[in-house]
């Protein structure tokens, strides 16, 4: 069972679901079908929401991979953690709080991503 990256894959849906949702919200608000319409708040929010579908399933699929071959729990939650907080304060400092929310976010994913294929890496050839 993948208990651990179950946990997070379920909390990272629900951000990008919400982000989704936020994209929908200013698409209405604007009336804005397709692109942003020039609108810098929902090109903010497209890239918010573009970008978290961008890194998330890498991540999840790098812990899933780690969980199936008995990776370090530990280490399992904080990939998770990275992950999770980081979409969180990227998304954030995306959308019109400070921007060092959205450098420090990418830079967890980053983390996250790294750790985790080096994490596998050392799996696979052990």
């Amino acid at each position: 069972m993948f208990l651990t990256t179950a946990l997070y894959a379920a909390l990272a849906a629900l951000i990008i679901l919400a982000l989704a949702a936020n994209v929908v919200r200013l698409r209405l608000r604007h009336g804005v079908s397709l692109g942003d319409g020039g609108r810098g708040e929902l090109n903010r929010a497209i890239r918010a929401h573009g970008n978290a579908v961008e890194y998330t399933p890498v991540i999840l699929i790098l812990m899933a991979l780690l969980e199936g071959n008995n990776g370090n729990h530990l280490a399992l939650h904080l990939y998770g953690c990275l992950l999770v907080g980081g979409r969180l304060a990227h998304a954030w400092g995306l959308m019109g709080g400070p921007v060092r929310a959205r450098q420090l976010g990418i830079i967890a994913n980053w983390v996250a991503l790294l750790a985790g294929a080096i994490h596998l890496l050392v799996l696979v050839f052990a």
